[in-house]
């Protein structure tokens, strides 16, 4: 059977109660079952990239381990971090930085998006 190509779109803040880490582990389970799952971090999505060196609460520590699920696929929208005064060598994980035009062109290709 060929994996589906699923798409996590993550947009709130971290500190939205529990939303942060059920999207990280709706992530890792779509990857353990051996989909090809990638993320992209739009507007205050943006901010769960970054580590705030608080333990709890802290997202951006548990991507971290997307690599060792195989998710090596983690975008971010340019605008997004540019908006915040973000830039990309500043996230705890490594992305790859898209335009509006190539998140349009992500989310087309994939199979099923999940919103947060």
């Amino acid at each position: 059977m060929t994996p589906r190509r699923i798409l996590f779109v993550i947009s709130h803040a971290p500190r939205r109660g529990a939303l942060a880490l059920e999207m990280l582990d709706e992530l890792l389970v779509g990857a353990v079952f051996e989909q090809e799952v990638s993320a992209l971090f739009i507007d205050e999505g943006v901010f769960q990239l970054v580590d705030s060196g608080d333990t709890q609460g802290n997202v951006a520590r548990g991507y971290r381990a997307l690599p060792t699920y195989d998710v090596s696929e983690v975008f971010v929208d340019a605008d997004s971090l540019k908006k915040r005064g973000l830039a990309v060598d500043s996230l705890a994980i490594p992305v790859r930085a898209l335009t509006r035009g190539g998140v349009r062109k992500l989310v087309a290709g994939q199979d099923v998006v999940v919103p947060d």
